[in-house]
């Protein structure tokens, strides 16, 4: 599919604030419903550009998304802001390539998931002094503050920010599109 220069406005659109939802969900934890909705509104406009039959369907997969990945929230295994977010990033991508999609998010989680499995068990093993090591208040050491925390949340099996699948994800899939 060759892409007008909208489509790709869209689509870095949807780029940019799945990156502000990994600083947001790596800082607390958290996707904003206001960077959802940009994300939504921006996959209605780049599935409205292929006419409205697609359109439709596309809505109908986003809202069985929402349907399915909720249950799965509602028993806490799914945050429900990765919940909405992997909703909304479904109709950045043609409805006949949300399994796709899917399965791009699903195993870019799988990845995410093993790497903090491995920094557990890494950082259980090292120097208690190192792991109780406090977290530093200087502004300009933001980065380090930021491993710092990342480091106590993984050490207290804390959930990961799985923003950054869905961006791997969507970006995987938004490039063969």
């Amino acid at each position: 599919m060759i892409w007008s220069a909208i489509a790709w406005l869209l689509a870095g659109m949807i780029i940019a604030c799945l990156l502000v939802s990994i600083a947001t969900d790596l800082a607390d934890r958290i996707i904003p419903n206001r960077v959802v909705l940009v994300v939504l509104v921006c996959g209605l406009a780049l599935r409205s550009i292929s006419g409205p039959g697609p359109l439709s369907v596309s809505l109908l997969g986003a809202m069985a998304v929402l349907a399915a990945l909720g249950l799965l929230a509602t028993y806490d295994l799914l945050g429900w802001g990765d919940v909405k977010l992997i909703a909304a990033v479904t109709l950045a991508v043609p409805a006949d390539r949300v399994i796709a999609l899917l399965f791009a998010i699903t195993l870019a989680g799988g990845l995410l998931s093993s790497l903090y499995l491995i920094l557990r068990f890494a950082l259980r093993r090292m120097t208690p002094a190192l792991v109780r090591a406090e977290p530093t208040n200087d502004p300009a050491r933001g980065l380090q503050r930021l491993v710092d925390r990342e480091r106590g949340r993984i050490l207290a099996n804390e959930p990961m920010p799985y923003a950054l699948a869905v961006l791997a994800g969507t970006a995987f899939s938004l490039a063969i599109a």
